[in-house]
């Protein structure tokens, strides 16, 4: 039958889409509904018609099929069409997808199917997106044949018309693994998996879907069909193959099919084939080429097309120069941050995220992937260190492997006089590792390790401390993995497994690895695709990654803990350490920055950061590592961490966090310092000396707002309430432009959901903008002290400049007071004296300052109020709704106490 119908469908060139899907299926939905209305009302009778007992046990899964199987046809793309025997055009799904459930009696099997599919290609090819068409199609036909045979469903004088037959196969093709079934019918699968580097085959499924996507867009675009696209593809590998070449990585890469389809072969391909790109395609193609040219002037724009603006409206022809230029420099960074943050949702709009390619280690990680999860963490009491190591024991619960190992990397909290390194913590934190070893030793799932190193004597910090940090300790082991030196003299654990080490996962105390997270990080970081490539004359990495920046989600309990978190966490883009860097990076350059939480392949980071930096000099070192080592931002992959659970904590990380973007300012120049002073050429790209200036632009945004506002109501020219109006409009207008954004596109691709998502996240966007507003002058202070202790630090005293307080400390700091802290008790003063100041100068603007300087003055009553536990709406259930519960419960305890016996094996059935 199969064979006969491949024959009997002509194809139509001429006709590429049509109504067929959705009218066929308003038609049956017509007639299906008010019977499945009628059957939800009916009450049950005794004996019941085996059809109508099969309508009422199954309504649910019916009425979600209708809907389901109405979102499908909405997003199926454009499909051949065939003339069938009858004379009518159909696409070629759904004759095939009738076909085979006419031949099968609607009776729906998996062996049936996969061979009937089988034959029917011997003789005709379906294309990619028509395998994946034909599930709905079915569903869409059984649908029709359940309507066809309730007509008469409440005659009871009528025969059965095998009703559950169809809803058996409804049932079927819903639970059955759609992707193992249809990827063996793929045709042109079996020539990618040809490939000569071996590397398809050994890819997850994701990656190899996104070759697929990838060849077919090509295909649709070009004069050959796709299967000639993979004997291209397939061809350009095997000739790089056998091509002598003096960089293994590099040959590697290039006889990959994976090169030619989504990387930098890809235009060498599309010369083959004819490709002939849309215009999409091309805008695309260009923004990728040159993006340097786009994104950076676009913001240079924007800034300034939004100053001229705002300077336009609110100043008149008569006033002088001199007051429209201090507008337009008091404007500057304030209209900046808006021009980013709108530059960055015009690229999201233009670009599509790029995933990376992965191997699928999900059943073993191979030996020469050997890696290595190392948390940096001081051992600052007996409680934090027993928690150090049940958190390490639970990330490798959820990620053990026999070729993946858990290590601490500790120091002990600095110190001003000498003091004994035999410490009973460090004592605890080992004895702690030695029984996790024991308890799950013989198990080939792993090893625990913990490494500490002692204390030496720093005359800049003018303390006893470990080695450079955090920093200090990633290099120290890299030097102990690449067997160069051992600076940790505390070791415990199997330290012959360090010999096999290649990757190293490393995490803070307080960031979680979720379940499968590891082996999905190293699968990306060992594809050829993403092998890092060093340029020897720079020594830093210029293609492939040699970091993997995960994407950072900030954890539900967390998120509870106060308003505070609850606000700001959920807030994206409000704070781009906490929550990983946007996606634009890299889907423009291809490249992300670094937010000290990720994979790195160990020889090539310590080829390229050895001997880099200057001691004593770095404090936030993520950014900088990140521009040497290139890092690929994986945003497919999660890892969750933390949010400061009160005001002051946030302050004090904020403020170490901006003390070590302004350490970094010598990376903007041609010449910058090496690990001894010496100055060597900057080899780092424009785009990561765009990085850290927009780091150091962004820590004077608060300042400079600050300024607008005040100038503002004293001296720029025209009325105080249209600057101070002005201001609001550039704080607020990123918030409602991404809400206007996001609801358009969910119009235009009918998503519900993202609508829903985007009227929700405008509220949170909203309340931290006006929160922001609230605490600008206390961030205002905040900033302004970071800058100016790291300026004086660095140029004058040349100390204190590693001066450093841990997340768990700053969230544990209780009574201690810092300045950052002090500076908010000002707030009041500040408010007061401003509204003193305005009143003298020019009384008229006491209206529009007077609710913005209350705002301020309150700043201190909403940072308490920011601290205390988060308010959870708690719904009350109704009795129903109380009964309904117990039931299902009792229902569910009665079918494992009934069938899971001695007599069953203790199995339920399935």
């Amino acid at each position: 039958n199969a064979e006969e119908v491949s024959h009997c469908l002509a194809w139509n060139p001429s006709v590429h889409a049509s109504r067929f899907f959705s009218a066929r299926w308003k038609a049956m939905a017509a007639t299906l509904r008010p019977v499945l209305e009628k059957v939800g009302r009916a009450k049950r009778k005794q004996p019941e018609p085996d059809d109508l007992r099969w309508l009422r046990e199954n309504l649910h899964l019916l009425w979600a099929q209708l809907w389901n199987t109405r979102n499908a046809f909405k997003q199926l793309p454009r499909l051949p069409h065939v003339l069938t025997p009858r004379g009518t055009t159909i696409p070629r799904t759904a004759a095939v997808a009738e076909a085979y459930l006419y031949a099968a009696e609607f009776d729906f099997s998996h062996a049936s199917f996969t061979a009937y599919i089988g034959v029917f290609q011997e003789s005709t090819t379906l294309k990619f997106r028509e395998l994946w068409a034909l599930v709905p199609a079915m569903e869409l036909a059984l649908l029709e044949q359940i309507t066809a045979r309730s007509r008469n469903v409440f005659d009871e004088t009528q025969p059965s018309q095998s009703i559950g037959v169809c809803i058996r196969s409804l049932i079927e093709i819903n639970q059955l693994q759609w992707k193992e079934v249809l990827e063996p019918q793929i045709a042109f699968d079996q020539i990618l998996r040809q490939d000569p580097s071996g590397t398809y085959p050994r890819m997850d499924f994701e990656s190899r879907n996104l070759y697929r996507e990838k060849l077919v867009l090509t295909a649709e675009r070009s004069d050959s069909t796709e299967m000639e696209v993979a004997g291209q593809a397939l061809e350009l590998a095997r000739q790089a193959q056998q091509t002598p070449s003096d960089d293994p990585r590099m040959a590697l890469r290039e006889s990959h099919v994976g090169f030619y389809l989504v990387g930098a072969g890809s235009n060498e391909l599309r010369a083959r084939i004819g490709f002939h790109p849309s215009l999409a395609q091309k805008i695309r193609s260009l923004l990728r080429r040159h993006p340097d040219e786009f994104y950076l002037p676009g913001i240079e724009i924007l800034t300034f097309g939004l100053m001229s603006l705002i300077v336009l409206l609110l100043t008149s022809t008569v006033t002088s120069p001199a007051l429209i230029l201090l507008s337009m420099l008091v404007l500057l960074l304030p209209c900046s941050q808006s021009a980013v943050q709108l530059m960055n949702y015009l690229t999201t709009a233009l670009l599509r995220p790029e995933v990376l390619p992965k191997f699928d280690f999900s059943k073993d990680i191979p030996e020469d992937c050997t890696t290595l999860v190392a948390v940096p963490a001081l051992l600052l009491n007996e409680k934090q260190v027993r928690r150090l190591v049940e958190n390490l024991e639970v990330r490798f619960l959820g990620n053990h492997n026999r070729n993946l190992h858990f290590a601490l990397l500790t120091d002990l909290p600095d110190s001003p006089v000498p003091s004994r390194e035999d410490d009973p913590l460090v004592d605890l934190c080992g004895n702690l590792i030695k029984e996790l070893n024991e308890k799950y030793s013989g198990k080939q799932m792993g090893t625990f390790l913990m490494l500490h190193r002692h204390r030496i004597y720093n005359p800049r910090e003018k303390v006893w401390m470990g080695w450079e940090r955090k920093r200090g300790k990633l290099m120290d082991l890299n030097k102990l993995l690449t067997r160069e030196r051992d600076s940790f003299p505390v070791k415990v654990g199997d330290l012959a497994v360090l010999a096999e080490v290649s990757f190293v996962i490393t995490l803070d105390a307080d960031t979680e690895l979720p379940r499968g997270s590891a082996h999905r990080m190293i699968g990306i970081l060992a594809h050829p695709l993403n092998r890092a490539v060093i340029d020897p004359e720079k020594n830093i990495v210029v293609a492939g990654y040699g970091i993997l920046q995960p994407r950072v989600r900030i954890s539900v309990h967390s998120a509870a803990s106060s308003r505070l978190a609850n606000i700001y966490s959920g807030q994206t883009g409000f704070d781009i350490y906490t929550r990983a860097v946007s996606d634009i990076y890299q889907d423009l350059y291809g490249e992300g920055i670094f937010a000290g939480k990720g994979i790195y392949e160990v020889n090539i980071v310590h080829q390229v950061l050895d001997c880099r930096f200057p001691q004593n000099a770095l404090l936030s070192h993520d950014l900088i590592e990140g521009a040497y080592a290139r890092v690929g931002l994986v945003t497919d992959v999660e890892v969750i961490e933390d949010y400061p659970s009160h005001y002051s904590a946030y302050n004090r990380r904020k403020h170490r966090w901006l003390r070590g973007d302004w350490q970094i300012t010598s990376w903007l120049f041609s010449r910058v310092p090496d690990e001894t002073g010496r100055l060597v050429a900057n080899p780092i790209s424009l785009v990561s000396q765009w990085k850290i200036l927009d780091n150091l632009r962004r820590s004077l945004v608060e300042p400079a707002t600050f300024l607008l506002f005040v100038l503002g109501w004293l001296v720029l020219p025209g009325y105080a309430r249209s600057w101070t109006l002005a201001t609001l409009f550039i704080l607020f207008m990123p918030v409602w432009f991404e809400f206007l954004f996001t609801l358009v596109r969910s119009i235009a691709e009918q998503k519900l959901a993202v609508a829903r998502e985007a009227i929700s996240a405008l509220f949170s966007s909203n309340a931290g903008t006006l929160l922001n507003i609230i605490f600008l002058p206390h961030q205002m202070l905040v900033s302004l002290d970071a800058v100016v202790r790291t300026v004086v630090r660095r140029v004058f005293t040349r100390q204190r400049l590693l001066e450093w307080e841990t997340a768990a400390e700053a969230e544990a700091g209780g009574s201690k007071r810092t300045p950052v802290d002090a500076y908010l008790n000002w707030m009041p003063v500040i408010a007061i004296l401003l509204g003193l100041i305005v009143f003298l100068v020019r009384p008229h603007a006491m209206v529009a300052a007077a609710p913005i300087l209350v705002l301020w003055a309150c700043s201190k009553l909403v940072s308490k109020w920011l601290d205390s536990p988060a308010f959870l709406f708690q719904a009350e259930m109704s009795g129903k709704e109380r009964e309904f519960l117990r039931r299902s419960a009792l229902h569910t305890w009665r079918y494992f106490a009934e069938f899971s016996t001695k007599e069953h094996n203790w199995l339920i059935p399935d």
